[in-house]
């Protein structure tokens, strides 16, 4: 088999020849080890829209400054009825991602920008970018097709922050339902395009914590949309994956009845609180597609090797599993410990 093969062999409950091992593109710099470990079976996962975004009023820039010696970016939206910015700070250790040190909404004025930026908005199909991907990538990985978060989460973690979500949750309730109605209603219709992408497999970014999220508003907010996108898939092949990287005992017998396919980026112990010998206990519908433990990448190579064996004791099967690198990690020790785990899962 090769890796596309496995993968979704594995994903569609089906016995590859081995589990499947595979990384963010993003994550690995392409150059002779990627390529050593593309051979020893490492698969590269692409990740796209089903849909691109245009706005016909809405102005959308990025600055970028510096203060106090730190390197900061400035995004705005400019709209007929108001302005809403947030603050960006590239982060200095692997230079992949931001941090969001001011979040968009701030006071009840921002709300009104958000949802005129949200219905602004058109949407069309990002097929052709999807197709090819897939087709430079081969047999070598997959073009995952990433959704969204589901509103809540959006609202949440890109919108908001802790802290005036949690607030604005209790003390501005009409306006925090006005803009998820917002969302909601703008979003089925990037449901509709990944409903129809020429993708086998979608993922829902939606970062689940059980902290953070909690069982009531996992409930009311994340349960039924899972029950309409699953339901919106029926009969297309496709298979519904949602990122869950965070800690989830607390919501263990929720994501059991909830409805979708794979639970992706679940991490075990000591950085996750649910091993896979619970997981696939407690979810025996559920395909685990997880994170390989951050921590672990710095050890030794027995370590890696005896963690990876142990992790594959408790899955049990090859069916329903795959591992991959979902979190950042130094690149050096990356290199080394999936030579480690690709050898392991080679034997």
């Amino acid at each position: 088999m090769d890796i596309r093969e496995r993968l979704l062999a594995a994903m569609n409950w089906q016995e590859p020849d081995r589990v499947p091992l595979t990384i963010y593109d993003w994550m690995l710099p392409r150059g002779t080890t990627e390529r050593r470990l593309r051979e020893m079976g490492v698969g590269l996962i692409h990740r796209e829209p089903a849909h691109r975004t245009q706005y016909r009023e809405v102005e959308i820039s990025t600055r970028e400054y510096q203060e106090d010696g730190r390197r900061l970016l400035r995004r705005t939206i400019e709209t007929p009825v108001g302005e809403v910015y947030q603050t960006l700070e590239p982060e200095g250790a692997y230079d992949t991602s931001n941090w969001i040190r001011e979040h968009f909404i701030k006071g009840p004025d921002d709300y009104r920008v958000m949802e005129f930026y949200l219905k602004d908005a058109v949407y069309t199909d990002n097929y052709a970018v999807i197709s090819e991907y897939d087709r430079r990538l081969g047999p070598d990985g997959i073009c995952l097709v990433r959704v969204a978060k589901l509103p809540v989460q959006e609202m949440l973690y890109q919108m908001m922050g802790m802290e005036r979500f949690a607030l604005d949750y209790y003390e501005r309730r009409d306006l925090f339902d006005s803009l998820h109605e917002v969302m909601l209603q703008r979003y089925r219709e990037m449901y509709e395009f990944a409903a129809g992408c020429p993708a086998p497999l979608l993922q829902l970014g939606d970062n689940v914590s059980s902290v953070v999220v909690g069982r009531e508003r996992y409930q009311r907010y994340l349960m039924p949309q899972y029950a309409y996108i699953h339901n919106l898939l029926s009969g297309t092949g496709k298979k519904l994956a949602v990122h869950m990287d965070g800690r989830l005992q607390s919501l263990v017998p929720l994501i059991a009845e909830s409805q979708f396919d794979i639970v992706e980026a679940i991490t075990p112990p000591p950085m996750g609180d649910v091993s896979m010998a619970e997981a696939r206990q407690a979810w025996p519908d559920k395909a685990l597609w997880i994170n390989f433990t951050s921590s672990m990448h710095i050890e030794p190579p027995e370590v890696v090797a005896e963690h990876t064996r142990e992790l594959l004791s408790q899955a049990g099967s090859k069916r329903g599993f795959a591992i991959s690198v979902t979190e950042d990690a130094p690149v050096e020790a990356l290199e080394r410990s999936l030579g480690v785990i690709a050898g392991v899962l080679a034997e």
